[in-house]
This record gives C-alpha cells, structure tokens and sequence, in this order.
C-alpha cells in the first residue's frame, strides 16, 4: 500500500528513490507518521530536490531497521552523527512524536549551510523543542556533554552516518562508544567494502573502522553486508549495498 510520501517517490527519477520504483509497497516507518507529516516530507522534497540534487539521505533499508529497533524498544534518547539536509533526522522526528517521546534526539554535523537548512525543516515541523541540532565535528567530546543535558541522560542508540572517513569514523565509536550506558546500541551506515570508496582519505572508511572496532571492543556485534563489494556476483539479499551494522555495549 501507498502511502503520500512514497505515491510521491516512486515517481521520482532520482537516485535517492531507487527503492520506492522497485518496490509496489511501502515501507512500515511511513505507514507509522501522520499525514501532515507525509505533507512536510513531500515539501521537503520538493525544495531539496531543487537547491540540493544530491541530497544524501539514508536509505529505505537503513531507516526500516533504525525506526524499527528505535519503536520495538521504546528507545527515547538518540544521538545522529550526519544529519546533512536532514530527511532522516525528519523521520526520527515524526517517529519518535508518534511515540510520544519529548527532547528525543541530538544530531550534529560539521557543515552550518546544510545544517542552517535542516534546522528550518526541523522547525517547520514543530520538532524544534524536541531536536537539538549542533554544528560542529561529531567526534568532539562538547557533543556529548550537549546531547546528555539535551535528552535527560545518556544516549541509548547512536546512529553514525557522517564523514565516512576510516580516522575520523574511529575517534566517533571511541568517542560515542564510552557515552552508552551498558547496553547501549550504536548503529552504522556505510560499512560495506563497496561504501568503503566514500573515503577520500583511501584509509578503508567506515567499513574498515567497523570490522576493527568490533574485532578489539565491540564483540556483540553484527555487520550485515559488510563483505559487498563491486565484485561480488551474488544475488542481494539485504538490498542496501552500503550495508548496515549494529553494535552493543555489554551489560
């Protein structure tokens, strides 16, 4: 069944809609928001379509397993690392309000032009009040001592989908890492060898500093599609070639 939003989508030609042409249903986080909600997305749409082509978001795949770990455990206190212009810090929002949950979410990034726009969305959806959004490196401590006031306590899930570079992705986990309560859940983007070309450093980007950091500190760990890569010839299973991987603190 469709929704607005992905009525919307699955007519648009770019490459951030891929999944809603392939797929003739909707994914479980848009049948869970309200219509004035689907509204403001199609809004946000239009006008990201036209001031910025490439918009970034994360994918279908990705925001079905983040919104469905985040509504099947009651979480509350979310840390996004990479909002850029801001499609899934909107649907967090509108998730979490659908839950009745109130100063829910911190999420930063590096870049005052895209985060300038998220903030406007943010506002025009009356998240305001309940989404904190910082403009600095994701991997500086201050972060953590904001995102904490902000949500009434540590991060419960930290979801890291910002530089993509190997050196920098690592100071995040450590960083992040040390602020979950045991327990705690970090979740990634981009941890696929395919994704590892994102790195401008040539370092291995995310999909290397995940396997590292869960072969020395995050055991209970699982990295779906991290083996991906240009050369693999198998049929998709999980059909995000970027990959997603979850990561939790021991109790």
């Amino acid at each position: 069944m469709r929704t607005l939003f992905g009525r919307v989508a699955a007519e648009d030609q770019g490459v951030d809609y891929t999944w809603f042409r392939n797929n003739d249903y909707d994914p479980p986080f848009l049948h869970v928001i309200d219509q004035a909600d689907h509204e403001v997305l199609v809004a946000w749409r239009e006008q990201t379509a036209a001031e910025w082509p490439n918009s970034g978001s994360s994918g279908v795949e990705m925001m079905s397993m983040l919104s469905g770990l985040i509504m099947s455990a009651g979480l509350s206190r979310i840390v996004q690392c990479g909002h850029y212009v801001g499609f899934s810090t909107l649907v967090l929002g509108f998730i979490c309000r659908k839950m009745n949950r109130k100063k829910f979410l911190y999420t930063v990034d590096l870049d005052p032009k895209p985060s300038a726009y998220t903030q406007e969305w943010v506002n025009r959806a009356s998240l305001n009040d309940d989404i904190k959004i910082a403009v600095r490196d994701s991997a500086d401590p201050q972060n953590v001592i904001e995102a904490i006031e902000h949500l009434g306590g540590p991060p419960q899930l930290v979801y890291i989908d910002s530089s993509h570079q190997y050196e920098h992705t690592m100071q995040e986990l450590n960083l992040w890492w040390g602020a979950l309560p045991p327990g705690g859940l970090i979740v990634m983007d981009d941890i696929s060898q395919w994704a590892a070309e994102y790195d401008r450093t040539g370092l291995g980007g995310s999909h290397r500093a995940a396997l590292e950091f869960c072969q020395t500190t995050a055991a209970n760990s699982v990295l779906i599609n991290g083996n991906f890569g240009r050369a693999t010839t198998n049929p998709m299973i999980y059909t995000d070639v970027c990959g997603f991987g979850l990561l939790q603190k021991p109790y």
